[in-house]
């Protein structure tokens, strides 16, 4: 056809590579196989997965196909499908070493992905295939696979040793999570090296200097890839570190920072961190766990708890809890741990008087904390746990009861749903409070029979209402409204899988969303007043208070206003705070302790007056 002149000699070439029985690969449709030849009618045949037949003209072919070798794993799969996910399946390493093979030894991890899921291994499970093939690849010192999917999923060279490529892989690797991961496969290979001592050296070296950059993006990572060189050096004779950052020094210095170490790591590395703080507190250590335990995560809690147990500090750990529920000072990561250990280690502390008003006054604090994020599991717990509740109140009398079930009513915590099953749950177990609920019974407070009493809901000033609806009424005219325009914007750039713009805009309103539902909630349950009804037989709200400390007799002013409206520098506590509802109910000449700045110890006050804070003047 060349010398007829029907094709021109480039083109009749690459045909001739394309004959019947070929495995050939087009860009849009994969692989395929050449089915046959119609040269006269100017066109080849070539069965693709989905369109078997298919017909193209055969300069059309000549260009878009490229010739696959029967060695390539596309070739493979184009003759066995079968067998070759198969394969993927059962011998994931070999797998992956035959298709960075089919395409030059290197892949981008979004190029293998497009060449592997969908077509070899399925959509829906490629995710769970890839997490568990990595494992398996990456103990295998064939391959580079990256951390990053900016970086290349590669081959080694064939000459390089097992040592070289661990040292390798450490050198190269970008981030401390994947150094950690290739200290702990150095520590399992060490065999591989012939003089770990010398041939090592220069990387231990290095991980001080490393540690000091890693510490200001990571507490948690910095610490533990110092433990991951202790544990390799602890293996290894000849190597000397007291040049080298230390792990015990580290933990002195950082004192205040040991639960944002903890947060951050498995479980396995955690209990590292307690011998290591046991150690370097020979004789405070149990007090440092402790004190640790606020802002570690729920995880982290109930491994300090069982380490502790290990080592008889049990009573220790229930006089800080029974200290913190009588000054109402434990947060709720704390309080989830004892509601769910109610049954085992935190028996005692579950049955204390305070366990019911620590949990809402701590979920009320957290929920007002505009800079903590807004997922609770103790407000998921209570929710979830339908048993906890009636647990909670099992030693109550009716007037706790009463009051546990006010407080459920007025809180902003909960809401539609999830605060008529919470009520709900109270009512069958303990039928006293249905009235507090349906109205259908006096409760002694001048409702008739058949009137529904409204829950009172949080007792706000009308100054600090007002500043709550102003807030609320900007995110929703004018914070709002610019996002709407930011989106409409950055939504031109193009791409919006690679739009930082977008994906930006789209934060902020949800952040702004969150913010406008949580206000509506808190408006809708908030109740304003001038506090001009306070009683002044009693420390209540709106109320001025005058107490005398009675171990140093110095006296000292407090005013216990709304929930919005601490103000410590004119003195002004909420009543949902620690002290507030500590002196809430208590008269004149009685003694109470309030909690102080120090966790875990109190003040004995004795009240001497009480005033109203609003007057007629004022």
């Amino acid at each position: 056809m060349v010398d007829a002149g029907r094709l021109d000699i480039e083109t009749g070439e690459k045909i001739s590579l394309l004959e019947p029985g070929v495995f050939c690969l087009h860009k849009s449709w994969g692989p395929g196989v050449i089915k046959e030849w119609d040269l006269f009618g100017d066109k080849i045949s070539i069965d693709f997965d989905g369109k078997p037949g298919h017909s193209m003209k055969l300069q059309f072919a000549a260009n878009s196909l490229e010739v696959l070798g029967a060695d390539h794993i596309f070739a493979k799969f184009v003759g066995n499908p079968e067998e070759t996910k198969q394969m993927a399946i059962d011998e994931p390493v070999n797998f992956a070493f035959e298709v960075l093979t089919s395409f030059g030894g290197s892949l981008f991890l979004d190029h293998w992905e497009d060449k592997v899921k969908g077509r070899i291994v399925s959509d829906e499970k490629y995710k769970s295939w890839w997490e568990s093939a990595k494992k398996k690849i990456r103990a295998d010192r064939r391959f580079l696979l990256p951390s990053k999917r900016n970086l290349p999923f590669e081959l080694r060279e064939e000459d390089v040793s097992p040592s070289d490529a661990l040292v390798s892989d450490f050198n190269e690797a970008k981030d401390v999570k994947a150094k950690i991961s290739i200290l702990e496969s150095i520590l399992k290979d060490l065999s591989v090296f012939d003089d770990p001592g010398s041939q090592l050296k220069e990387l231990i070296a290095s991980i001080s200097p490393l540690f000091v950059v890693a510490f200001r993006r990571s507490v948690a990572s910095a610490v533990e890839l110092l433990i991951a060189r202790d544990d390799l050096i602890s293996k290894i004779d000849g190597i000397d570190l007291d040049e080298g950052t230390q792990l015990s020094q580290v933990l002195i210095d950082n004192k205040n920072k040991l639960s944002e170490i903890i947060r951050g790591m498995g479980v396995g590395r955690q209990r590292q961190v307690y011998d290591a703080i046991k150690e370097t507190y020979p004789e405070t250590w149990s007090a440092e766990l402790i004190g640790a335990m606020e802002g570690s995560g729920a995880r982290a809690i109930g491994e300090i708890t069982k380490y502790l147990s290990d080592f008889e500090k049990d009573s220790e750990l229930s006089e800080h809890l029974m200290t913190g529920l009588d000054q109402r000072s434990l947060g709720f990561e704390v309080l989830t741990w004892i509601c769910k250990e109610r049954k085992g280690l935190s028996s005692d502390s579950f049955t204390h008087k305070g366990i019911s008003a620590s949990i809402i006054g701590a979920l009320e604090r957290d929920h007002l904390d505009e800079s903590t994020p807004k997922t609770n599991r103790l407000h998921d717990l209570l929710i979830d746990d339908a048993d906890l509740i009636p647990d909670l109140l099992v030693d109550s009398d009716d007037t706790e009861i009463r009051h546990f079930t006010r407080r459920i009513q007025a809180t902003p915590v909960f809401e539609g749903l999830n605060k008529n099953s919470l009520l709900a749950r109270i009512v069958k177990k303990f039928p006293v409070v249905e009235d507090l609920i349906t109205g259908e019974k006096s409760d002694g407070s001048g409702s008739k029979d058949g009137e529904t009493k409204k829950p009172a809901g949080l007792i706000v000033s009308w100054e600090s209402l007002q500043d709550r609806q102003e807030k609320l009424e900007d995110i929703i005219n004018k914070q709002i409204p610019e996002n709407s325009k930011e989106i409409a914007v950055a939504r031109e750039y193009g791409d919006l899988r690679e739009n930082f713009e977008f994906k930006a805009a789209k934060q902020q309103q949800a952040v702004l969303m969150r913010q406008k539902a949580e206000l509506e909630a808190e408006i809708s349950t908030a109740r304003g007043t001038d506090f001009s009804d306070a009683n002044t037989s009693i420390v209540s709200v709106g109320t001025v208070v005058d107490f005398e400390d009675v171990s140093s007799g110095s006296t000292e002013t407090v005013t216990v206003l709304g929930a919005w409206d601490t103000d410590t520098e004119k003195s002004i506590v909420s009543y949902l705070s620690g002290m507030g509802s500590a002196m809430l109910g208590k008269k004149q000449g009685e003694q109470v302790d309030l909690p102080t700045e120090k966790e875990g110890e109190k003040r004995t006050v004795l009240i001497k007056e009480i005033k109203a804070y609003f007057t007629p003047a004022s």
